[in-house]
């Protein structure tokens, strides 16, 4: 399966979860957790959801060593981040390394894929001729 349409589908799982809480949030009127839904929304859904489409747009980003690296980083650590997040709404004492950790690793996936688009953020030659006689 296309790296962009992986990103895309977990990135609407993000979607579908950041309107629950949002939701369970808004019935309850308890708002702790507004921090994990604004990060799962911003980074799960709309981040996740704009990198893949780059990848759709720009296949040769999709290979190679910077892509795995951003697509598990990403997915990896902001599970991490948002459960530290949760967490020390309550008062965990590890959830402040767990945020600090997600977020260096979600921080270092997405440098990755600003280098990636840099060295090879080349449109598929299909879009450029698309609509022209």
């Amino acid at each position: 399966m296309h790296l962009g349409t992986r990103m895309l589908r977990i990135a609407s799982v993000y979607m579908v979860a950041g309107l629950v809480l949002g939701l369970v949030m808004g019935i309850t009127g308890n708002f702790a957790l507004t921090s994990t839904h604004t990060h799962g929304l911003l980074l799960g859904w709309v981040t996740m959801a704009l990198t893949g489409l780059a990848y759709l747009l720009m296949p040769g980003c999709g290979r190679g060593r910077l892509a795995g690296i951003h697509f598990w980083g990403h997915n990896l650590g902001l599970p991490v981040m948002l459960a530290g997040l949760a967490f020390e709404v309550y008062g965990a004492p590890w959830a402040a390394k767990a945020i600090a950790v997600g977020s260096i690793v979600v921080l270092l996936s997405l440098v990755s894929f600003c280098v990636n688009l840099f060295l090879h953020g080349q449109p598929d030659r299909r879009l450029e001729t698309e609509g022209k006689p």
